[in-house]
């Protein structure tokens, strides 16, 4: 795992000790927090929505629904990789959480930057989509990804589309994963409304490229 891989990592680790993130991370958790909800408005519409993930530490059991209900709903070919995964790691004192993550829809996607077909884009709402018709399987996108994100099939890039190329209106439902998730570990939304749930306690996951997914740590 490179770098930017870890600093995630080490993002997690902290929201998990603390308990409450936003005193983990303290100055830089607040910076973070403002950023989060003054962006909202990047890579999207006149009405500044801006969709994301939320994902709870504390309820996240590692189960795998959300894999399976993204690959069953959005009717994977069998060489398709996951577009979601699910991750575990140890605080100091032992406790293993699981986090699950897919694209992080980043403000500043670098995927779409390298691209040199224009088969990444960005729509009204920030969510970061593959055209598999553009798609020259160069792998620039893969190599670019902070996130290691970008997968691949016999035809093209696969990521996650919040699952709108499967029916799913934004703003009207949520994408096959948060409503397979039985224990609330993940929660979907406008950014800002996703922030003020947790009263101001969720931080971005991680700070390159602005993404779009915020994590709350233990209670």
């Amino acid at each position: 795992m490179g770098e930017s891989v870890n600093m995630t990592r080490r993002a997690m680790l902290t929201a998990s000790a603390a308990g409450a993130c936003a005193l983990a991370l303290g100055a830089a958790a607040v910076s973070g927090k403002e950023a989060a909800a003054s962006e909202a408005s990047s890579g999207s519409n006149a009405e500044g929505v801006r969709y994301g993930f939320l994902t709870a530490l504390s309820r996240c059991s590692g189960c795998g629904r959300c894999v399976e209900a993204c690959r069953k709903e959005n009717g994977f070919s069998d060489d398709t990789p996951d577009r979601r995964r699910v991750s575990s790691f140890k605080r100091s004192r032992g406790r293993t959480f699981f986090i699950s993550t897919s694209c992080m829809h980043c403000a500043d996607p670098s995927c779409m930057k390298v691209c040199p077909a224009g088969a990444i884009s960005k729509d009204e709402h920030g969510v970061v989509k593959v055209d598999p018709n553009l798609c020259i399987g160069c792998k620039y996108c893969y190599q670019a990804c902070p996130y290691e994100v970008p997968q691949y099939n016999s035809v093209s890039m696969d990521k996650c589309d919040c699952c709108q190329k499967a029916g799913v209106e934004l703003g009207e439902e949520d994408p096959y994963c948060v409503r397979a998730c039985k224990f609330g570990a993940l929660k979907f939304g406008p950014l800002d409304e996703l922030l003020e749930a947790t009263n101001g306690s969720a931080v971005p996951i991680a700070e390159l490229n602005d993404p779009s997914c915020l994590v709350l740590g233990t209670e």
